[in-house]
């Protein structure tokens, strides 16, 4: 026998999420309780938002376009180190690569990829430690004590 209607995973999610913060967690007495709660509340949040698309996929798209802006000139330099970062199998790859260049081998260049790729990977960065921050609240909570 089946529903007839089957409930989405974010309703599942969002349910269990809700019931963890407002029912469970008041009811915890011991501080290890509540930690593993409020932990568990923020896991589902943060799962939640992981339902709503790739968030990696558009930062892909974005180190791409930006490794391409870059690639003539880091092709044209000297330099086995320059080359195998163009060569990476990922953008994220590569734009490590090139960073690991850039600080082997400080110059114009250096300069250029670093004012490409640094603004770019810290808007991801804090794009991504924004989602996370519940998790991060959960472990802070912990470490202060309630």
């Amino acid at each position: 026998m089946t529903l007839p209607i089957q409930p989405d995973i974010e309703t599942v999610l969002e349910s269990c999420a809700q019931t963890l913060r407002e029912v469970l967690l008041p009811e915890i007495e011991s501080e290890w309780g509540r930690y593993c709660g409020d932990l568990c509340v923020a896991s589902l949040e943060y799962a939640l938002g992981l339902l709503e698309g790739d968030r990696n996929a558009g930062r892909r798209e974005e180190l791409a376009a930006a490794i391409e802006r870059l690639r003539s000139e880091v092709a044209a330099a000297d330099g086995d180190e320059w080359s195998a970062a163009l060569r990476a199998a990922s953008p994220f790859g590569a734009a490590s690569a090139l960073l690991v260049a850039a600080q082997n081998a400080p110059g114009p260049l250096a300069d250029r990829v670093r004012a490409e790729l640094h603004p770019l990977l810290h808007a991801q960065l804090d794009s991504e430690m924004s989602a996370a921050m519940p998790l991060f609240a959960a472990f802070a909570k912990n470490m202060v004590g309630r």
